[in-house]
């Protein structure tokens, strides 16, 4: 079996992230601070809606993070933490990606689904996007190339050009 999630599109995914930056404070900042974001926002002692518990490797197995929205818990693999304070790209993505899922999946709005799911309903493509557009926002970084997207947003290669390769669309 399959999930899905309501459909969306870049676009839809790219106005929440300029929504989540613009609540936050990060609205003209190239690195968005993810770590921060979790940390002082999020896990605020006063905000009951969410928690956060970085794991040890073993109790994630081969999960670098997982998010239940049922209970409104994000897992963090311990080493993926620390070296998303550190500023490694992909560890900083993962939680982008991880936030994205909290915002994004609620129970109430996902389902089975037999058969392919096309992409702009797929939890994992929605996640990731999600993640790209608000570690790199098209209004931040149009004119820049990949690597300088890379650099200033604390992306990896990857991701940067999959951003660029976007952005070359608009």
């Amino acid at each position: 079996m399959n999930i899905s999630a309501p459909g969306l599109s870049r676009v839809k995914i790219r106005a929440l992230t300029r929504y989540v930056r613009k609540i936050s404070g990060y609205e003209n900042q190239v690195y968005f601070p993810i770590v921060q974001f979790i940390e002082l926002i999020l896990g605020d002692p006063e905000n009951p809606n969410f928690n956060y518990e970085i794991m040890e490797p073993w109790e994630m197995e081969d999960m670098y993070g997982s998010t239940n929205t049922n209970t409104n818990t994000m897992k963090i693999r311990k080493d993926v933490y620390e070296r998303a304070v550190e500023g490694v790209p992909r560890d900083r993505f993962t939680l982008c990606h991880e936030l994205g899922h909290y915002l994004l999946h609620r129970p109430q709005v996902m389902a089975y689904a037999r058969g392919k799911v096309p992409r702009y309903c797929d939890p994992e493509w929605q996640a990731n996007t999600f993640a790209g557009e608000l570690l790199a926002p098209y209004d931040i970084v149009k004119g820049l190339s990949a690597e300088q997207i890379a650099m200033k947003c604390g992306m990896s290669m990857q991701a940067a050009e999959i951003q660029f390769k976007e952005y070359q669309k608009c």
